[in-house]
């Protein structure tokens, strides 16, 4: 495990050092933030991949393996994104540091591993946690595109498409609800801000479709939804209790 250890901070240190490249803001050096950020995400998917081999099932339950994952969604959709859409490449200034520090952070919880339990043993978890972290990628870039000085046009695909994996892992995990525990809907908090999150991201695409709030400060307001979904995601477990703690916190 020391070896893994010892990988993931070089994780941290490959990301962050790209981050940093990228405040230079010139395109040779772009280029080379790009491809270090990209070679740290390889080792990223290598730490996930070995992690699955030693425990024997997907690394997807516990907090160190739900973080380590979001991480690497946050950092992976970036990096296709930006070579699709160049103009959005300064946004790994405020992506990639993020995904470092969900890295680095993941090493402070437990590293064992947890069995899986019999709900758990369904593609349905599958699909629900790789939605939800995809989501988390797609809402990262989109907070940080809003960040930038010269706001891409593409932040409202963004949130579209932040929109529709958050609502596809609501719907996901109601379903999931119903094999596991035989209800699709029980006002669990984690369930409860989660739909929240899906009603506040509607309400920010519909105002973003009105002209006045296209430009100025009032687009900052698009990042509220992405609060809450860190919260959701991260937070609310540390405050309240939920069915999804028997498993994450250890």
């Amino acid at each position: 495990m020391s070896g893994a250890v010892a990988a993931q901070w070089l994780v941290v240190g490959g990301y962050l050092i790209a981050a940093v490249l990228l405040l230079l803001r010139n395109r040779r050096v772009e280029l080379i933030a790009v491809s270090l950020a990209s070679l740290a995400w390889c080792l990223h998917l290598l730490i996930i991949y070995r992690r699955w081999q030693e425990i024997g099932q997907l690394p997807i339950v516990t907090r160190y393996e739900d973080m380590t994952v979001d991480a690497l969604a946050v950092a992976g959709v970036y990096l296709v994104i930006q070579w699709v859409k160049p103009d959005i490449r300064l946004a790994g200034r405020y992506v990639l540091p993020l995904a470092a520090f969900a890295v680095g952070a993941a090493l402070w919880y437990n590293l064992g591993s947890f069995p899986f339990s019999p709900a758990l043993r369904t593609n349905w978890l599958l699909i629900h946690s790789q939605l939800n972290s995809l989501a988390l990628g797609f809402s990262t870039l989109t907070a940080a595109v809003i960040l930038l000085p010269d706001k891409a046009v593409i932040t409202n695909k963004l949130m579209a498409w932040t929109f529709f994996l958050w609502s596809a892992m609501v719907a996901a995990g109601s379903y999931w609800a119903s094999i596991a525990w035989g209800r699709y809907w029980g006002w669990d908090p984690i369930e409860s801000w989660s739909l929240a999150t899906v009603m506040a991201y509607a309400f920010v695409i519909h105002l973003r479709l009105r002209p006045a709030w296209r430009q100025g400060s009032r687009t900052l307001i698009a990042l509220l939804p992405y609060l809450m979904l860190l919260f959701t995601t991260y937070g609310l477990l540390m405050i309240r209790g939920s069915i999804h703690s028997q498993y994450l916190f250890n």
